[in-house]
């Protein structure tokens, strides 16, 4: 289905199928919330046994209704919500909401019950089934049966929440009101049978009241339409911050390759969230903090911090929080440092460090402003962090009252640490726009994803080798042979020679220098190396023998040798590099970069993008690599050629895309590269196809 949301989130009448006459029941509570939230549009209830209920008129079906609602809260079981949802598709609504489950979530029956729930709307949109609803804290609409979303004190704000758990958009509502987090739309989209979270993500991309989006996700069922809706949001200044379960990699299918043991389900994932410009936190309190925080304060232009504070433990422990997470505590200048001091005239306050601390001021709110104003006008910090010790407890005015003063007037960022539990002051500061945490590393995590980030290159995409036509062959394909289609998309091969036994390697190998490397040729070998199947160094007279050794050693494997060997030049002053493929069952094809060679799985150093890639992707991919060094010119060492590299990762990537479906698993091990004359070379390949 398609079409605007804006009926659904925005309603002017809402028909509730099923309304109990008891707002203490399911089918009351609807109602009950509108009124309470003050909706002042229409609201027609549909119960066939009552002519009023709490003083509005009821209709005894839909047919009857006295005009066209906007949307519909379906809250009848799950076979009524069938019928239910043909009718109001007939009657022209313009979305609806079905609250039960006994859906797809069930079993095999459900399913069909589903689909055929989808079937009946038609063009209307559904929001579930399976779900809790929603609720707009911005106009003031709660359509939901659920009484997690009927909490006192909402306080609208520019955070807006998916969830495709009801209860954890429970959750998440509750924490936020704990904390006086302004909110503007939630949503819970259940089952997902229509509506899914891209489609209120692209929904809240031009909605003017949100500006950060909050996504707690379990599965991506259209990853094109995700890419497209994060795309919306990042076009209109908006962050997303997603939190994904499923971190673990059990039940992750791995390929026979290398890559198919390193692109476990969760890092594709990863890679796909930072393709589509979203911010993954790990901690579940991050994904209510870090929205809350991005929601009120601009970033911070660099990564230089003022402590402020009138307990010592507490600023070390932040201060150690925002270290690692890369930020500095630079001393404050001699004229800041006078500045400060004039402040606090106390015999032995130091003004010359980081943290200032004031605790010698007597808890005196005028010299926490003042302090603040002092740092935030010295030019010589990005952003100040204030720290309310367990002394502000019984007089939150301490802290709190002079931090709202300044941040109405300071652009620099003010983000307050809490040390002690003190849900008031938190919640306090928050409402007033002043980003307020109970942890050290929230504070960290704030101010780390609000800095200005510089992507490598540029978001478009790689100019490619015009390919040849993929070849009609299936299955395995030796090493010589998929080296041979990987050339046709622009990745040479080294300089190689197939024989077909050892008498003409000799020949072969005096063409290619003083030493070459040895194979076997066999499409049943993924890791020669395993079967001995490999040797490095060997002197071009020693070419047949070697062949000899491994035809023994394969033997001893039950190994054939009657498609060959390979005789290849030997490479040095290379890095190795793995570049490979594999079909993610989720987010479909996917490329992956690393370390290479035998060592691979051993330092676990890789990257990946989802396909389709931009230059933009590649180059975050290679930059992000920790051996990216070794490619930068290490220690005086000759810098890779990277564009040359990115070209190669395109046109592997475009390569799987041609393939298709074909396309079974694809790696190249190790790539070559350096800054010659052919600064990328594949040494080998495995290229596996179906029919």
């Amino acid at each position: 289905m398609t079409g605007s949301l804006d009926r659904l989130f925005r309603p002017r009448s809402v028909a509730l199928i099923g309304a109990s006459t008891d707002p203490k029941k399911i089918g009351g509570r609807p109602l009950h919330f509108l009124r309470k939230h003050g909706f002042e549009g229409e609201i027609w209830p549909v119960n066939p046994h009552a002519a009023e209920i709490d003083g509005y008129r009821s209709y005894p079906d839909i047919d009857s209704l006295p005009g066209v609602p906007d949307m519909a809260v379906v809250l009848v079981g799950p076979q009524q919500a069938v019928s239910a949802t043909a009718s109001l598709a007939r009657k022209g609504c313009g979305a609806a909401i079905v609250l039960a489950g006994g859906f797809l979530e069930t079993d095999e029956t459900g399913g069909d019950r589903q689909r055929e729930l989808v079937k009946s709307a038609g063009d209307m949109r559904l929001l579930g089934p399976n779900t809790i609803g929603l609720l707009n804290v911005t106009d003031g609409i709660t359509l939901s049966a659920s009484g997690a979303l009927d909490i006192e004190d909402l306080h609208a704000g520019g955070v807006a929440v998916i969830s495709q758990s009801g209860g954890i958009l429970g959750s998440l509502l509750s924490r936020a009101v704990a904390r006086g987090i302004g909110l503007s739309k939630l949503a819970a989209t259940g089952n997902e049978a229509d509506i899914d979270v891209s489609d209120v993500m692209a929904f809240l991309a031009r909605d003017d009241a949100t500006s950060v989006v909050a996504l707690y996700l379990e599965t991506i069922r259209n990853p094109t339409a995700f890419r497209n809706a994060a795309s919306q949001l990042k076009k209109a200044g908006k962050k997303l911050v997603v939190y994904k379960v499923g971190r673990s990699e059990i039940g992750a299918e791995a390929a026979a390759s290398h890559t198919g043991a390193l692109a476990g389900e969760d890092r594709v994932f990863d890679a796909f969230f930072c393709q589509c410009g979203a911010i993954r936190v790990d901690r579940y309190d991050d994904l209510i903090d870090l929205p809350a925080g991005l929601a009120m304060m601009t970033g911070p232009n660099g990564k230089r911090l003022a402590v402020l504070t009138h307990t010592g433990g507490a600023a070390g422990l932040v201060t150690d929080a925002c270290g690692m997470a890369g930020f500095d505590t630079p001393v404050p200048s001699l004229e800041t440092a006078a500045r400060l001091g004039d402040l606090l005239q106390d015999h032995g306050f130091s003004p010359d460090r980081n943290p200032v601390d004031l605790t010698l001021a007597g808890l005196d709110p005028e010299i926490v402003y003042r302090a603040i104003m002092t740092l935030s006008a010295s030019g010589e910090y990005d952003a100040i962090i204030p720290v309310v010790g367990s002394s502000s407890v019984g007089r939150p005015y301490m802290v709190a009252d002079p931090v709202i003063r300044a941040a109405a007037t300071e652009d620099i960022p003010i983000v307050v640490y809490t040390s002690p539990h003190a849900p008031g002051i938190v919640a306090r500061l928050n409402r007033e726009g002043v980003p307020a945490f109970d942890t050290p590393e929230a504070c960290a995590t704030v101010l780390a994803r609000s800095l200005p980030v510089e992507p490598p290159g540029s978001g478009r995409s790689p100019a490619l080798v015009t390919p040849g036509h993929p070849p009609a062959a299936s299955g395995q394909l030796n090493e010589f042979d998929a080296k041979r289609v990987f050339a046709e998309f622009g990745i040479p091969p080294v300089r190689e020679i197939a024989v077909g036994s050892s008498a003409g390697a000799i020949d072969a190998a005096t063409r290619f220098g003083n030493q070459v490397v040895v194979k076997i040729l066999s499409r049943d070998l993924l890791h020669k190396s395993e079967i001995g199947g490999v040797r490095t160094s060997v002197a071009p007279q020693d070419a047949a023998e070697m062949c000899d050794e491994i035809a023994r050693s394969a033997e001893r494997h039950g190994v054939s040798t009657d498609e060959g060997f390979l005789i290849q030049e030997q490479v040095s002053d290379v890095t190795e590099m793995i570049l490979g493929f594999r079909r993610d069952p989720a987010l479909g094809a996917t490329v992956l970069i690393g370390v290479g060679g035998t060592m691979t799985e051993f330092y676990e150093d890789v990257a990946l993008c989802v396909l389709p890639a931009t230059e933009t992707d590649i180059r975050t991919m290679i930059t992000s690599l920790k051996m990216y060094p070794l490619l930068d010119g290490y220690r005086g060492s000759a810098p890779a050629n990277i564009d040359a590299l990115v070209q190669a990762v395109a046109r592997f990537a475009h390569m799987c895309q041609s393939f298709g479906d074909r396309l079974v698993d694809a790696e190249i091990n190790p790539l070559f590269v350096n800054d010659g004359e052919i600064p990328v070379k594949a040494g080998d390949g495995i290229l596996i196809l179906s029919e």
